[in-house]
């Protein structure tokens, strides 16, 4: 029987100790989180894994020793190690040691029978696979719809195999919060075995995100109400409200104005990526409606632009031509998912197609090292789940009818109909 194990790269140079993380039955295959470090007592690294349990949902246990031999392994430290498996039984129970001095490694597994009887150890073999814990923890895998070509020496792998393995590294933030630089009496080793990575910035905007988006909701809330008054709902202002595209654009955004600083935390990744795009969006129009209208009043360009197209009888069809490409940009920036484009381009690996895996070292009697890579998310992918819903502003014309309303001149005397015309 072969089973994997999914060690973590950053934990390679850790200290002796125990591999804590979650078996999957189903795939036949270990999930390493972490590394628990000598000394310790067992009560404690015992109680630690109940909270991480409680907190995550996740079945996390002790998977089975780790030894590193930097010097010369003693008799004592041996048996020490094949002793835990009695203390903490699992089945089958890992032992996992890297040679001193060279890049080997070993592997072997034990099924135990009893609390202090092990059987003979059988025949399986170990697959060890090593992965950037990380970007596995930041990361969303999505369905392998369209993955990328496959490379020499590297083989795809089914995203339902891989779902357990990313879901279980996502939900055990809980065990990377500690540190081996904590007070507390077990000291571990993950992503971040050099310090937990933070900063003051980040924590103060997420101290002050709370209030401030709290007193953005209630400013929403009033113009909603105040924008639903009956007032508004009379004619002519009704009319005009309903004919010009500017109250859309507000109406909808205020629609997502509202999401975006609501104090409702998102219930998946999906639509915390959705408020991100649609954040991105409106800080887009923001900024290219500003620059539009501030290179518009420079040196009073309206006024040329103006002077320039009313004598023109051709007042019209360049005006609205613009306006049609200003709609369809609006359109796009209302549309694109900004902020996904960003991240694919700038962290690729936080949206993830799939995996492969790069043979790094096959020898004889030694398990099959691998190394899992992340597949991005092709562009393509990205727009079409990203993508968001567009406020339904689109030209009321097409360019074949605009052509043929100058030709008959409805477009310059818009007031003058067909059948009205006389020789």
């Amino acid at each position: 029987m072969v089973l994997k194990a999914f060690f973590p790269t950053c934990c390679a140079s850790a200290d002796s100790g125990l591999l804590v993380g979650r078996w999957v039955p189903e795939q036949s295959s270990a999930v390493v989180l972490a590394v628990v470090h000598f000394p310790f007592i067992p009560i404690q690294v015992k109680e630690l894994l109940a909270q991480v349990q409680q907190a995550s949902q996740v079945g996390v246990t002790v998977l089975g020793t780790w030894c590193h031999r930097r010097q010369e392994p003693e008799e004592s430290l041996g048996h020490f190690l094949e002793g835990l498996g009695a203390i903490f039984s699992h089945k089958p129970w890992f032992q996992l040691c890297r040679e001193r001095g060279s890049k080997s490694w070993s592997c072997k597994t034990t099924r135990w029978q009893g609390p202090a009887s092990p059987a003979a150890s059988g025949e399986d073999q170990v697959m060890l696979i090593f992965y950037d814990q990380r970007k596995v923890l930041l990361s969303q895998l999505h369905p392998p719809a369209a993955l990328p070509d496959r490379q020499a020496g590297d083989t795809t792998a089914s995203a339902g195999g891989l779902a357990a393995v990313f879901d279980t590294v996502a939900r055990s933030e809980a065990l990377f919060q500690s540190d081996q630089f904590d007070e507390g009496p077990v000291r571990l080793s993950h992503w971040q075995s050099e310090g937990v990575e933070a900063s003051i910035l980040v924590e103060l905007a997420k101290w002050a995100a709370g209030p401030v988006c709290l007193f953005l909701t209630c400013l929403l809330s009033l113009v909603s109400a105040a924008s639903a008054c009956r007032v508004f709902k009379l004619w002519p202002l009704s009319f005009i409200w309903s004919k010009l595209s500017t109250c859309e654009q507000l109406r909808h955004r205020l629609e997502q104005l509202t999401l975006i600083f609501s104090t409702r935390k998102a219930k998946n990744p999906a639509q915390l990526m959705r408020k991100a795009n649609m954040l991105a969006s409106v800080l887009l129009d923001v900024a290219l409606g500003l620059m539009l209208l501030s290179w518009l009043h420079r040196k009073d360009l309206i006024g040329q632009l103006a002077d320039t197209l009313i004598p023109v009888a051709d007042l019209r069809l360049l005006v609205v031509a613009v306006q049609g490409l200003i709609h369809l940009l609006v359109d796009l920036i209302n549309s694109l998912p900004l902020y996904s484009l960003g991240l694919r381009l700038c962290r690729p690996y936080r949206l993830a197609a799939g995996v492969k895996f790069r043979v790094l070292e096959h020898e004889t009697g030694r398990p099959l090292r691998l190394l899992m890579q992340i597949n991005p998310l092709p562009y393509s992918r990205v727009v079409h789940i990203y993508r968001l819903p567009t406020c339904g502003c689109h030209p009321k014309h097409s360019w074949g009818s605009l052509c043929r309303k100058l030709f008959f001149g409805e477009l310059i005397y818009p007031w003058r109909q067909r059948g009205n015309k006389q020789d």
